[in-house]
């Protein structure tokens, strides 16, 4: 048969397809109620608990301790199941199983502070209301066969318990992979069998829609294969291996002849960038996953799944396959891979569930980290400290024109009316209309990103509180920071605000003016939740140093915080010898023998007071001198740094040292010859940004005691900065079993790590290679 006349029946075929297609994605698929709206989630607080500092003790203090505060069963058990570092705080995964089967939608997440002290529990457990057995009467084949698999797809499974609307957990089994639908196509879902009647309970996408790199040039391989129908599987999965194969540009690998594929590997390099500098992720799950690009994609009508020839503009994240799908002119809209990018984030993290206000939570995520993207990349290239955004940037772009618009929502229709930017206008829509209109109600959320970053009020709510807006990148990072750290699977928007509250928290301090700004943005749009806003404190006034008299000032040993203040220097007579001076200067008398007396008793004390100051010269001098270097250092690496250079505003490039204080420990330990032993370089140190200086921390000190302290005054740190923009005690480095951390010690001019500033007498961690400001002196911590 001539092509020609094979070309009626399949156009025929296409449409009945379609049509079907809609029937069943609005007809068939299960309904599952609205949540509930409003449900107070703020997070536990917990008050003066034992520190937890291996995993094994917080395995078992959230089995037992947890476990009998939320009340529950002895069938019932908490387990942990990860552990995440977000700044200072340390956030464990928590998931609950019945009798030693997992719950569907009960997790919660266990945040300790710097001392390994719990302080916070984010989600919720309760005990299971089941009315069915306790074994099932299906196997997994058994149950798996009441689905349609599609052809050489793999599928997942396991026995859970689910939820129901009705409030009741059914034993079922959870599949994930690819199943087809009676009209031949396949879609990627996690579907719920009764595990006793084979019933089908609930089905939910895999799929979300609109620097170890890989692109996928998915045309080529439909070329190669002459592709000229629709893709299902396992075709779909045949082209895709054969793009992986011998059409894909990886890393190290030679550049290719087509411009898409060099423009989608360049973009996935910013994308790393600039999860690194401003989300602080190292790839979409903290760990360098690669980037796993399909570029040249097709949607048809119709069909949800890629196929290689088609019109309709769509983007696509497979969080079961880990991988991005992307048309060419998709490459034109920056925002839309990284949107698609931030699902991956979320399926990585906290694998909100999409449907409902948590699936409407995902993708206002994916919305803000992609805007922010587009903005970081075109408008300010690369900086974060740029001008005034434009108003066009925080458009998220179709080739139809602007999709959503996250500084007024409202601004735009979706069809049915304008979108909701506030919770009195949130649409209750069931399961099958969007998935519970995660596309429409996100936009609640998207402003209340936009007066978190931007401040100023509701553009339709104007009795709201003023928002005080803190920036684009530092809301984004709290926000991408939640999103894979902090949320739960099921949370809502009112999870959200505390989970966000939680990582600005963390990030910045509670009651900073970004935990603030959190609850402002979460009040101005509806979403409830109680707090107080924090007392205006005063902010502590420095403590004038007076100059010393020589290089090296008299001092006691160092106490702990707040900073001692110093002694002063009797080199001249006591203020209270002058007193009876004064007095006598007002009173006339002609008594000489008085006067006599006096001058005698004004010698006598001066005496006295220069004794005290010689007492404190020569007794009280650290006993050591330049030449000599304590344990852990040696002479040629703790060479006194005397060159004075010039680097921007900053009169200096380095500010002079001299070498630490030794400990206790460290005193008295010299050889035979008198002089300090000869010690290899310590594996800690700071290196210069601005001139050739290399800063050595004593390890010893480092893990002992107070840690290792930097300042100006050098009786009362262990490593000296001679500038005057370094105070006297200006931060401590600590080494602990398997991780530092650094501590500003209120200073004036304060402590900033990569870039964000830290908080007086609040320890936060520090890695190798990190980026650490001393005043206006900046450094690069290195663990060789």
């Amino acid at each position: 048969m001539k092509q020609s006349e094979r070309q009626p029946r399949y156009i025929g075929t296409k449409t009945i397809s379609i049509c079907l297609a809609f029937i069943y994605l609005y007809q068939i698929e299960p309904a599952v109620g609205a949540e509930k709206i409003g449900i107070n989630r703020a997070p536990q607080s917990l008050e003066e608990q034992s520190p937890l500092s291996t995993q094994a003790e917080r395995q078992e203090w959230v089995k037992t301790v947890l476990s009998q505060r939320f009340n529950l069963s002895k069938e019932s058990a908490l387990h942990t199941t990860s552990e995440q570092q977000l700044h200072s705080f340390k956030i464990v995964a928590v998931n609950q199983t019945y009798k030693n089967v997992p719950v569907v939608n009960s997790a919660s997440r266990l945040v300790l502070n710097a001392r390994h002290q719990p302080i916070y529990i984010l989600g919720t457990h309760r005990n299971i209301k089941s009315a069915e057995p306790a074994t099932p009467t299906l196997n997994i084949e058994q149950a798996l066969s009441t689905l349609s698999i599609a052809n050489g797809a793999d599928v997942a499974s396991r026995l859970v318990y689910w939820p129901s609307p009705q409030g009741q957990h059914i034993l079922a089994y959870e599949f994930e992979g690819e199943f087809t639908t009676t009209f031949g196509y396949a879609l990627s879902q996690r579907v719920f069998v009764n595990a006793t009647t084979g019933r089908e309970l609930d089905r939910e996408p895999l799929f979300h829609t609109a620097m170890h790199r890989q692109i996928n040039n998915f045309s080529a391989a439909c070329e190669e294969f002459k592709v000229k129908f629709p893709l299902i599987p396992p075709l779909t999965d045949r082209v895709e291996a054969r793009a992986m194969k011998t059409h894909a540009r990886t890393e190290g690998s030679a550049p290719s002849n087509d411009d898409s594929v060099e423009t989608a590997f360049t973009l996935l390099g910013n994308a790393y960038e600039f999860m690194d500098t401003v989300l602080g992720m190292d790839s979409i799950d903290g760990n360098g996953l690669r980037l796993n690009m399909f570029i040249n994609v097709h949607f048809l009508k119709g069909m949800p799944t890629i196929q290689c020839y088609g019109d309709v503009f769509n983007a696509m994240w497979m969080s079961r396959k880990q991988s991005l799908y992307v048309p060419k002119e998709g490459l034109k809209y920056i925002e839309i891979t990284m949107h698609e990018l931030a699902h991956g984030i979320v399926s990585n993290g906290s694998n909100l569930e999409y449907s409902f206000q948590s699936g409407a939570l995902n993708e206002s995520i994916a919305d803000s980290i992609g805007i922010a993207f587009r903005i970081w990349l075109e408008h300010a290239n690369k900086q974060t400290n740029s001008t005034k955004i434009p108003r066009e940037y925080w458009l998220l772009r179709m080739p139809s024109g602007p999709e959503r618009d996250l500084a007024d929502p409202s601004s735009l229709s979706f069809g049915e009316g304008a979108y909701p930017d506030h919770m009195n206008d949130f649409l209750n829509w069931p399961i099958k209309k969007d998935q519970g209109g995660v596309h429409i109600n996100s936009s609640i959320m998207n402003m209340a990103f936009f007066l978190m970053a931007n401040g100023g009020q509701h553009p339709r709510h104007s009795s709201t509180s003023t928002v005080t807006g803190i920036g684009l990148y530092p809301a984004v990072h709290i926000v991408a920071q939640a999103a894979s750290k902090l949320l739960v699977q099921n949370a809502n928007f009112e999870d959200a605000r505390f989970a966000y509250a939680l990582a600005a928290e963390a990030l910045h301090g509670k009651g900073s003016k970004e935990w603030v700004a959190v609850h402002q943005a979460m009040d101005a749009v509806g979403v409830t939740g109680a707090w107080s806003p924090p007392q205006e404190v005063p902010e502590p006034q420095p403590v004038p140093v007076p100059t010393p008299e020589s290089e090296y000032e008299s001092s006691p040993e160092p106490t702990p915080e707040p900073e001692p203040q110093p002694v002063p220097q009797p080199t001249t007579p006591p203020p209270k010898a002058e007193e009876p001076l004064e007095t006598n200067d007002r009173v006339h008398t002609s008594n000489n023998e008085a006067d006599n007396n006096q001058l005698v008793i004004i010698l006598i004390l001066g005496s006295v007071g220069l004794c005290i100051a010689l007492l404190a010269l020569f007794k009280l001098k650290p006993a050591y001198s330049r030449s000599e270097s304590p344990k852990g250092y040696s002479a040629e690496n703790t060479q006194i740094n005397t060159s004075m250079g010039t680097s921007g505003a900053s009169p200096n490039a380095t500010p002079d040292y001299l070498v630490p204080r030794p400990s206790k420990q460290q005193k008295g330990n010299t050889n035979n010859s008198g002089s300090a032993p000869h010690q290899q370089a310590s594996p800690y140190y700071l290196q210069s940004l601005e001139g050739n200086q290399k800063l050595n921390i004593c390890s010893y000190t480092a893990s002992k005691g107070e840690g290792f302290v930097i300042g100006r005054s050098l009786e009362l740190v262990h490593l000296q900065l001679r500038d005057e923009r370094i105070s006297r005690r200006h931060l401590r480095i600590k080494s602990h079993s398997d991780y530092f951390t650094v501590e500003d010690l209120n200073s004036t001019h304060g402590t900033m790590l990569d870039g964000e500033r830290l908080k007086a007498f609040l320890p936060a961690p520090i890695k190798h290679g990190q980026l650490l400001r001393i005043a206006d002196f900046s450094y690069v911590f290195k663990v060789s």
